[in-house]
């Protein structure tokens, strides 16, 4: 793993992480704890040997009715052959936030003062990257790794009280593997001239915001076609939806079908001129209720996709821009279909709360369906002791390589 100048010792950030680990349970923090505030997971952990490296995300809920002031997670393999086989590492550049450690065991902090756009909505998710990088190239292999995490809001201490252990699988299965994110939907939008979103500020009830989701293929395999399964919160429908959408008698669920949107697997070259592409930002334009009482999270979104490829008489491939006549779209097989779904919230602000069209939520800022290329239970006594002991050392941390977070309409590193 390559490193970059740093601001911190390696020998500070170790001892900081003693600290943390000292003062976490190891066991798991139970989804049904009244007492939990928010809750951890990671899908996506699957990968099909071939590939070089996967970007997942770690999804943080805030079961709270306040926005968090600080958020922080530990990321630690517990094998020793992990070194020859995978590692995990955070991508640089704002998306996982400020971020120190090395591959035995590394940690980000994300502060509301410095990256607001990562802080979940009371009820809200955040999905936060990170990247597997895999060295193993032919044999499959397995092993686990120990997630942590906390949140502090307003004068609380932090509150280190998600802990989960996960599994990192490589499997001979050269497959496609689409993954999806969808961040939660922050703003009102409006449709610009040339067909792309504009924000227009805070979502308030009865105004317009669209529900952004990014589509990667980060499989071994392509992909003729893609097929989306979305839900809506109560309170919220559909507008204007796209001709490839049938959305249902409620207008809070909908089935696009983009028989015709070829993705290739990450890393192979493209022409950014053709029709194919790795990774694609899709939109769909939704309204939040005239009588939704605000401020409020609307929670329960979904988003789910899966693959679709042509069954021909005679062998066809990505490159074919409509199917021909005497194909049909079929689901593809999919290596990992954890992350093949994304949940996301409508957080509608009260009328009159104004805002200046900042970020989405994190969600891609392109606008419209146009395709791109490439790769959100109680104190611990000990938690207060390891953030006095790292705090000083934790106001400014190193970066390494510089990634592309997945905010923007910039294209996700993968």
């Amino acid at each position: 793993m390559a490193f970059g100048r740093r601001w911190l010792v390696r020998t500070a950030a170790a001892a900081l992480l003693l600290l943390a680990g000292m003062a976490i349970p190891a066991g798991p923090a139970s989804a049904a704890d009244p007492g939990a505030r928010f809750t951890l997971d990671l899908p996506g952990t699957t990968i099909p040997l071939g590939v070089e490296k996967k970007r997942v995300h770690l999804r943080l809920t805030n079961l709270t009715d306040q926005t968090p002031r600080e958020i922080i997670f530990y990321v630690r393999p517990s094998e020793l052959d992990w070194s020859y086989k995978a590692a995990l590492i955070w991508p640089e550049g704002g998306g996982s936030g400020e971020c120190d450690g090395d591959h035995s065991g590394w940690y980000c902090r994300i502060e509301s003062s410095l990256f607001p756009e990562l802080m979940p909505a009371p009820g809200g998710t955040v999905d936060l990257p990170i990247d597997i990088q895999v060295y193993e190239k032919k044999k499959p292999y397995e092993g686990r790794f120990h997630v942590e995490a906390g949140m502090a809001w307003g004068e609380d201490k932090m509150q280190l009280s998600a802990s989960k252990w996960f599994t990192l699988t490589l499997v001979d299965d050269p497959e496609a593997d689409l993954s999806v994110v969808a961040p939660d939907v922050k703003q009102s939008v409006r449709v610009g001239a040339d067909g792309r979103l504009e924000s227009t500020g805070t979502l308030n009830p009865g105004e317009t915001g669209a529900v952004r989701y990014r589509v990667v293929n980060q499989g071994r395999k392509a992909v003729s076609g893609v097929k989306a399964t979305l839900h809506l919160p109560k309170g919220v429908t559909f507008t204007r939806p796209p001709k490839e959408c049938a959305v249902g008698d409620d207008g809070r669920s909908a089935v696009c079908t983009y028989d015709t949107l070829a993705l290739v697997p990450v890393g192979q070259g493209t022409d950014p001129n053709d029709s194919i592409y790795s990774a694609v930002e899709l939109h769909n334009l939704v309204t939040a209720s005239a009588s939704v009482t605000a401020p409020v999270t609307l929670a329960g979104g979904t988003v789910r996709v899966e693959g679709l490829t042509e069954r021909t008489d005679a062998r066809s491939g990505p490159e074919h821009a409509v199917l021909p006549a005497n194909a049909v779209a079929v689901r593809a097989a999919d290596v990992d279909d954890s992350d093949n779904g994304d949940g996301f919230a409508v957080v509608v602000a009260a009328s009159g709360s104004g805002g200046d069209g900042g970020d989405d939520g994190g969600s891609g800022g392109g606008g419209g369906d146009l395709p791109i290329t490439g790769p959100q239970s109680g104190l611990i006594a000990g938690a207060g002791l390891a953030m006095v002991a790292g705090g000083g050392i934790m106001l400014l941390l190193a970066r390494r390589r510089r990634a592309v977070p997945m905010r923007g309409d910039e294209t996700p590193a993968v």
